[in-house]
Order: C-alpha cells, then structure tokens, then sequence
C-alpha cells in the first residue's frame, strides 16, 4: 500500500541488497519509459551498477520498497560538470514530491563535492518533469539535437560574494524566476545569458551565467551590481578585443575593489588595478585570442575572466568567447570509389566572418601525392564562397599539406597556416594522417577514424560515423572511469608492415590512476582489424586490477549470437536495445551480422568477459596488477568488416570449431529440435531468446487459419511447453503466429511423421548384375554397382524419376559414357576411369545426431587403378527414414595418404519431361526438359513436378551456400551441386547432406531449416 505521505520516503545510497528492489522498480516503470518489454532481473541490476560510473547512487525508499532513481557521474561531455546519469520514479509514486527530493539530493551532492555544475539529459515532451528541473536550478539549453539541461546553483553557492547572502535566502524556496516549458535563455549579441532571481521581504540577488563560458557574468544585490560585458561573443583571432566591467554602488557607498585581467591557454585579459568609487564605474581591459582551434558549440568555450576582490571576498567574473580565424576554410574531396581517374580536384568551402568583403588568398605547397595545378588562388568573398582545386594524384595515400592563408581588407590583413588534409584510397595503399576532426588510418579501401573531440571510433569502408559498428573510448576502473572521453591526444604514430597498417594514439589519463593510454589499431586492406590497448604505469606505486571496459555498438539485426550452446539468429528489426539479453547466457566469443553490403563480425579473447548495457554491449578485462613502469597490451579485439562472409567460416575463425545449430530469436520446435516424430502427439517448445515481458497468443494454424490458440504471459524468457497434436502425413507443416498489441511474429517448422513399420531390402540379379532395392512404402529406390556407382533408379507411386542407362553406360551429348541417375563424384575422376575401378553395394543403418535411425544403401568404390587417387575410398549413402518419402544423400571420402583439396559434383538426371519451378523477386517461372537448352541457378529449396503435375519432387542442400545450377535440353535434365572440401591424409571427411523429398505439396524455405540441421 502506497504511503501517501513524502515523509515516509527515505533518500539512501545504493548497496546490493536493494537490487532485486530496483529491478522490480525498472520492470513495473515499463510504461513511463515508452512501454518497453524488456525485464530487468536482479542479475542484471547487480553486473550493471559493479559497472557503472556512478560517482554515488541515490534511491528513495518506502519502507524497502524502491520507488526512485537517481544515477550521478561526471559529465562525459564537458569539462567541470557532474550529470545526473538517470533519474526515476516509480509511476505509483508520481506526484509525492520523490523526484524533487532525488534532484535537490544531486544538487546537494555537487555543492558538497565543489564542482560548479550538474546537467541532465530529458525529452522535451517530458513536459511534467520540466518544471521541477527548473524550480530545481536547471536551465534548457536552446539547442535542436537533444534537450539537455544545465544547473549552475553549485557555482553561485560557492561563489564568495554571493555566498553570504545564502544565510538568508532559501535558494529553492526564494527562487522567483520565471518557469516555462520552453528553452531558456537571454540573447544579446550572440551571447546566451541564464538569468537566476531570488528576492523574499530582505533581501534581492540576480546572478546571470554567460552559456558558452560556464561563469558567472552578472551579480545584483540590494547593495551593488556588477556586470562584465563584452561586444560580440564572436571575435576574430589576431584582432585586440576589450571587455567592460560595470560596477555600480546602489547605496551611495563608496565601493573599493581590486581588479585583475586573467589568462588561460587560450585568452589574455590584460590589466591591474584597485579602484575605489561611490556610484558607478566602467573598467576597460584589452584581451588577445591565441591561436587554436574552433570550439565545440555544445562544449566550454575559451573564456574572457576578470577577477574582482571586494571587501575580502574573491569573485571571477567571465563570458565565453567564440574564436574564429577571419574566414573558415574547410577542403572537401569526395573520391569516387575505384576510380582510375589521377586527375582530379577538391573543393576550399570559404565563410567570411569579418562582415565585410575581403579577399582570401591560398598559397599550397609541393607534396609527394599530388601536383597542384597552381601553387595559388586568390577570391573575394562577401559571405560565403568556393574555390576549385584541380590536381594530378602523383600517389595514392593520405594527403596532409600545408598552405598559407591571407585575408586581405582595406584595413586589416590576417594571415595564419591551414592543412589540407584528406584521403586518396586504392588498392593496397597504407597511410594515415589527421584533419581537424578525426585521426586517420587507411589500407585498400578500408579506413579506421577516431574523432578528436570524443575519441570515439568508427571502421569500415563507407563515410565516418555511417558504420554498422562503432567504439566508445574505452574506460578504466573500478568504479569505472570515462577519462578519455574529454582527452587530446599527446602524440600520435603510424607505421607499415608488408600487409597491414598500423595506428597508434597516446593519452596521459590521470584516473583511477597515472598512466599513459594508447588505442592501437592494426588494419588489414581485405577489411580486417586488429584493436589493442598499451598501457603503461606512471603512477609511482602498482596498480592493483585493472580493469578496462570497452563498449561497443553494433546494432543486432540480423545477427548470429552463440547463447546457450547454439547460435541465435536474430532478424528483428524491433532488436535495439541489448539489455535484453542475458550475457551469461553467451557460450562463445563471437558475433557475426551478416549484412548483403557488407557482413560483420567481432571476435574477442575467451578470458575477455561480455555483457550487455543498454543499446551497447561491452567487453570487459582484468589486466590484474601492473608494476609501476611496466606497460602491459590488453587482449585483442578482431573485426571482420566484410572479408569473412558467412557465420560458419566466422566462427571457425573465431574459435577453431565447427558450426553449431543455429535457431531464430523465436523458435517453436521440439525440445532437442529433432524434425522426425513417432507419433501424433508432440511436446513443443516456444522459446524467445530477449528478455522481454510478453503477453499475448500463440496461433497455430492450418490453411491460414486458427488451429488452435494459446494465451501467453511471461515475464521472463522461459521456454513455454505444450502439447499439441499434429497433422496426418509424412511431412507436416507447422505454421504459426506469435502475437500481442506491437506486433506479430510469423515462422514454419516441418516435422517428418517416421511410421513404425519396416523397410524392405532385396538384393536381385537381373540382366547379368545383382540390384540393391529399397522399398519405403511407396518410395523404392536402386543401384546396381556392376553397372555404375550411382542410383540407377527412384520411383515414387509407380512413377520414375531418374533417367539412366540402366543396365549399361553408354554415350550420351557430352559424356562417354554416361550412366545418369543420381550419384556424387570427385572432380579430375573421368566417368570413364570410375568403370575402371570395383564398386560394392551394401545395406546400412545410420544414425543422425538425433539419434534417428536411417536406413538405406552405401556404395563403397575403391580407387586401384588411377594413377593419381590410387587408394582413394569414396563411399555414397543414399537412406531414408520408415513412412517418410524422402532419401538422403551423402558421401564419405578418405584417402590413406593424399589430401584431398577438390570440389564434389552431384548429379540428379532427371526425366526429360520433367518440369523445374523458378522463384526470383519478380515472380516465379516454369521450364520444362526435353526442348530448348537452359541454364538455371537454383534456389534452396527447388521444385520439380511430372509431366502431368500430379507429383513433385525436392532438392534440399544443407548449405544455401553451395552453387546449384539445372541444365535442360532436349536430351537430358541434369541437376547439379557443386562442394568443395578440404580433407587431411588418413581422415574421413563427409560431404553436407542432400535431401530429395516427395512431398503431397511444395514446402517453403522456411520450413525446411530444421531438416538442413540433419547431420551424419
């Protein structure tokens, strides 16, 4: 029962025992956040806050209850800022006045702490929440991207002059400035000035705060008032600018002051005085810009600081400055992919900011990479203008070269350095450089790009930040610290082996402790990258476990994840948020998307563990102690950006092993996923591999319509268990929708119905030759191997579908001889020499990895008489399962003391008036054998009918990635697949399952991915 009384709710830090509380919290706050479905366990809650950056963690309790939330950090953005992480409360508890006390606890925390601000990030329809912030302090800064709020009370209250005033005025209570719910802020000159007002019966103060520079720029009292103003929040570097300070006594007494001009790295305010006066004085002081870069619009600008000493109390006063050179010059290339083209040009984009017309002159300097077709360029520009550079590339790489700038008026002339710097990428070409913006390193066609202002990185082949993985700068702890977001960089190093080229950037961190930070990178021009860290120990003792966290973003669609021993296919477009995942739930070291532009994957070291926060995942390392001096390289991280394309080749990259089953994020099947049934009845499993609350109905359907209905409401991930009775058939489709009020998920399994009655075996003499016959209720199938090794013969309800030359090879269009049938061969092997060599036909059983038992011919040849594959055996399993219209084809090679490094044909001749159907994205087509010739790629699956489409027959390869092509004319119909092997001496290697199936109708693609599991 809810307390209605704010009394009752205690504010207390974060312990662990309060986990399983906040969990409940976050899962039943689902609705104030968007309605999301993930559940937050206490599993969760306890790995994220060991994480997190919290510098203290703040809840409100009702009894031990947790109904609020608020996270504070140091602000990863800016210099000089805490940032309330995030804040909460418990939407029972809306309006008890929780968020007011968390907020005013944060503000507290800052004072106490002597930082001079906190921040916050909200939604500008949080429209509820927008007043408290700014009851609370908080001001909305006018900005498009995001709705972030800033809160300077901290710097007031620390303030000497106005700090004694505080005794009696409440801040919060006395607070009189005006609250509405829209961006604040007073604009003078381009200057945004935040404005606080306090007044009750005694006493009256204004305090305004100058945006860019973070400081206090006007104080008002009963007594005084004193206000630092400046022109223009623009100013040109090279030109002397002045400030003005206004002091005026209100009271007619006479004020002495002492005032002082500051200087920074960046600004130097010139001037030293002490003043004394009654009523009102304005103080000139000169200040010069030193060159540097342009400011961050969203950061601390460079600021202009004077500093005022008034009755033994000290007081900076300072407003931000916008520093720019009299014209912008920024170069644009834009290189068009795998273009030959050495003569090219680049673009000067010009803006004036001197506000009247002058002329630009650009003089470039020789370089090793490109000849200038002139050395200089000169346009006047009013407002905005562009100059056309045309050049030769004398050689591809990474230019970086100076020019000199002049701007020239009537009056004033400015001159200063510029870099040209952009990249020329081609084949095999390693390099890397700077621009004002990123670190560069390229290889081929493949970049990596760390941003100045925030060190986070980007990979791959297209534009920046347009990438399907990116890096945060990674952070060291515990508590974790995330330093290198505010960095520059101290120095920087490229250097080229014979296959890769390699980056690295040096930092010098000063938390947790002393050391010095390099992110390394190793990049491979087919689009390989290798990430490491070294660090080194500066800080005069041993750093005991180090830890580092690297988080990652990599967004999840379409991705193949090893959880709980098997590979989840994640193809959910709705899949953002990581959080709900569970990492313990990941079993290998690896993910991999395989995006059709361009498939990605990442691999870490096994003792590197994983997790998930949010739209991020991480991967986390205990570097253990570190001697002071030693430096010491973290584990390295792989990224596969387009070179490896499929999950199976990835993951044997990854960890040397072979493929394992891979599901899709919802799976409906058989608690072992075995696709063969005994009987009607069947216990199914409905497992969700997120983390989402889910209610809703579980459909099984038949002909697109209800089946039967099954209401779900879970609040975790278990699997959902049932029995369900399934359709009379050998094949049986399983069609079925997952469905709440957001959406609704579809999927298809077919169950092979296996009939508890014997399959017949006859050995036969005819014409001459012993015939091995399986007879599978209406299925029979054949092979003679005095006449050929292949299956001579497949006949379905009495009709035939192989055509051969039974009982004798004999020439047809292109071979001599040919047998036909359906049969697999190793490439370099004539048909001719396979007659050369003995065949034996046996019967066998065989068990797949579910245990199912198969039944069927082998026939074994044995390599005596070739030259080259003397002692290869070559063994070919054609099985079938009992009631079930289906045969299962494939084949085991080994040879004593040979590799085997060769492709395997397997061909299906089929009748002549047999009929394929096609299907591409603009429809489906039909083709008939026996006319004109036809070449075709097939699909997985392909259907064949009979000449009066009564029947149809499936080809299914386990492998969607093995090259299948159909040849018809009017004298064969061949089917053909084509596999490569890779095999050691002395080892049996098997080739991927064949199915051919006879089902009653066509199954889909869908469908058919749990019989493509089937191993041998």
């Amino acid at each position: 029962m809810i307390n209605p009384m704010t009394e009752t709710i205690k504010i207390v830090k974060y312990h662990e025992d309060l986990a399983k509380s906040i969990a409940e919290m976050w899962n039943e706050s689902r609705d104030s956040w968007g309605g999301d479905s993930a559940i937050m366990t206490e599993e969760q809650v306890l790995e994220k806050e060991a994480n997190s950056e919290d510098l203290f963690l703040y809840l409100a309790l009702d009894g031990e209850k947790v109904v609020g939330y608020c996270g504070i950090s140091e602000y990863k953005e800016d210099i000089e800022a805490l940032y309330i992480r995030l804040l909460n409360v418990h939407p029972d508890y809306h309006g008890k006045k929780i968020g007011k006390q968390l907020v005013l606890k944060a503000v507290e925390k800052t004072v106490e702490l002597g930082w001079p601000r906190i921040d916050l990030y909200t939604w500008p329809g949080n429209v509820k929440a927008v007043p408290l912030y700014k009851k609370c302090g908080f001001f909305w800064e006018d900005r498009d991207d995001t709705t972030h709020l800033m809160n300077f009370i901290p710097l007031v209250l620390q303030n000497e002059i106005t700090k004694p005033l505080f005794h009696s005025i409440d801040w919060y209570e006395d607070n009189v400035r005006e609250i509405e719910v829209k961006p604040d802020g007073i604009k003078e000159n381009g200057f945004t000035y935040f404005e606080y007002v306090w007044e009750n019966e005694e006493h009256f103060l204004r305090v305004q705060i100058e945006k860019s520079g973070r400081g206090i720029r006007l104080i008002e009292t009963n007594d005084i008032q004193i206000e630092l103003l400046m022109e223009q929040h623009t100013q040109i570097e090279g030109r002397e600018s002045k400030l003005q300070l206004e002091i005026q006594s209100k009271q007619n007494d006479a004020i002495e002051v002492t005032l002082e001009g500051c200087e920074n790295e960046r600004i130097h305010v010139q001037g030293k005085m002490e003043e004394t006066f009654k009523h009102k004085k304005i103080i000139e002081f000169p200040f010069q810009i030193k060159r540097g870069e342009e400011p961050n619009e969203w950061i601390t600008h460079p600021k202009a600081e004077v500093k005022i000493e008034m009755n033994g109390r000290t007081s900076l006063f300072a407003v931000g400055v916008f520093p720019k050179k009299a014209m912008k010059v920024k170069p644009v290339y834009i290189p068009k992919k795998f273009d030959t083209n050495k003569q090219q040009f680049c673009y000067i984009e010009i803006e004036n900011y001197l506000k009247n017309e002058a002329e630009i002159f650009i003089n470039l300097s020789p370089n090793k990479l490109v000849k200038w077709e002139k050395n200089s360029y000169s346009s006047i520009i009013s407002d905005t203008g562009m100059i056309k550079i045309p050049f030769q590339i004398k050689k591809y790489g990474f230019l970086q070269s100076e020019c000199t700038v002049v701007v020239q008026t009537a009056e004033e002339t400015f001159d200063w350095q510029e870099t040209l710097a952009f990249s020329m990428p081609y084949f095999g070409v390693k390099d890397g450089g700077f621009d004002q913006e990123f670190y560069y390193l390229q290889n081929g066609f493949y970049s990596v790009y760390v941003r100045k202002r925030d060190n986070a990185i980007s990979f791959g082949n297209e534009q920046k930040f347009n990438q399907r993985t990116f890096l945060l700068p990674p952070k060291f702890g515990k508590p974790y610290v995330a330093e290198l977001t505010k960095k520059q960089a101290s120095s920087y190093e490229w250097k080229y082996t014979e296959t890769s080229a390699i980056m690295k950037i040096h930092y010098e961190i000063e938390k947790p402790s002393k050391q010095n930070v390099a992110l390394c990178f190793e990049l491979f021009s087919e689009g390989l990258l290798n990430y490491w860290l070294e660090i080194e120990n500066v800080s005069g003792s041993i750093i005991e476990k180090l830890y580092i966290y690297q988080p990652i973003r990599h967004e999840l669609n379409q991705t193949y994840l090893p959880l709980n021993n098997e590979i989840v296919y994640f193809n959910d477009a709705k899949m953002t948020d990581l959080n709900q995942l569970n990492s313990k739930d990941v079993t290998s070291n690896w993910l991999f998307s395989d995006d059709k532009k361009d498939p990605h994957g990442i691999t870490w070291d096994t003792q590197v563990k994983i997790g998930f926060e949010g739209w991020l995942l991480y991967l986390e390392e205990n570097t253990g102690n570190i001697l002071n001096h030693e430096i010491i390289k973290s584990k390295k991280i792989c990224f596969s950006l387009g070179v490896i394309k499929t999950v199976k080749e990835f993951q044997l990259f990854a960890n040397h092993t072979f493929e394992q089953p891979i599901i899709n994020e919802v799976e409906l099947s058989t608690k072992t996923r075995n696709p063969i049934i005994s009987s009607g009845e069947v216990e199914l499993e409905l497992k969700r591999s997120q983390n989402r609350y889910f209610n809703g109905v579980l459909s099984l359907l038949k002909n697109e319509e209800p089946l039967r209905k099954i209401s779900i409401e879970q609040e975790k991930n278990e699997a959902l268990k049932f029995i369900h009775r399934l359709n009379d058939g050998p094949f049986v489709p399983l069609h079925y929708t997952l469905k709440n009020e957001s959406q609704t998920i579809q999927g298809s399994s077919l169950f092979l119905r296996k009939e508890i009655r014997p399959i017949y075996s006859r050995k036969v003499e005819e014409n001459d030759q012993f015939i091995y016959e399986i007879e599978n209720g209406e299925l029979k199938f054949g092979a003679a191997s005095g006449f050929f090794p292949t299956l001579y013969s497949v006949r379905y309800k009495g009709k035939e579908w192989l055509d051969s030359s039974f009982p004798t090879p004999e020439p047809k269009a292109w071979w001599n001889p040919w047998a036909g049938g359906f049969s697999s061969h190793l490439s370099g092997i004539s048909l001719f020499s396979y007659i050369k060599e003995s065949s034996q036909t046996s019967f066998v059983k065989k068990l797949d990895q579910y245990e199912n038992v198969w039944e069927g011919l082998a026939i074994e040849t044995n390599m005596e008489h070739h030259e080259k594959w003397k002692g290869l055996k070559i063994t070919q399993y054609f099985l079938t399962i009992p009631g079930v219209p289906i045969i299962t084809h494939y084949t085991e090679l080994t040879h004593p003391n040979r590799t085997i490094n060769q492709f395997v044909y397997t061909d299906v001749f089929l009748k002549k008036e047999t009929t394929v159907q096609l299907h591409n994205k603009n429809g489906s087509t039909k083709f008939k054998a026996g006319f004109e010739e036809h070449i075709f790629r097939l699909s997985n699956p392909t259907t064949f009918s009979d000449s009066d489409q009564t029947q149809y027959l499936q080809l299914v390869t386990s492998k969607d990635s093995l090259d299948s092509e159909c040849i018809f004319s009017e004298d064969f119909a061949l089917v053909s697949t084509t596999d490569f092997i890779n095999n050691r001496p002395g080892h049996t290697k098997k080739t991927d399952p064949i199915f051919m199936l006879f089902p009653h109708q066509p199954v889909d693609k869908e469908m058919i991915k749990n019989l493509k599991s089937i191993k041998f």
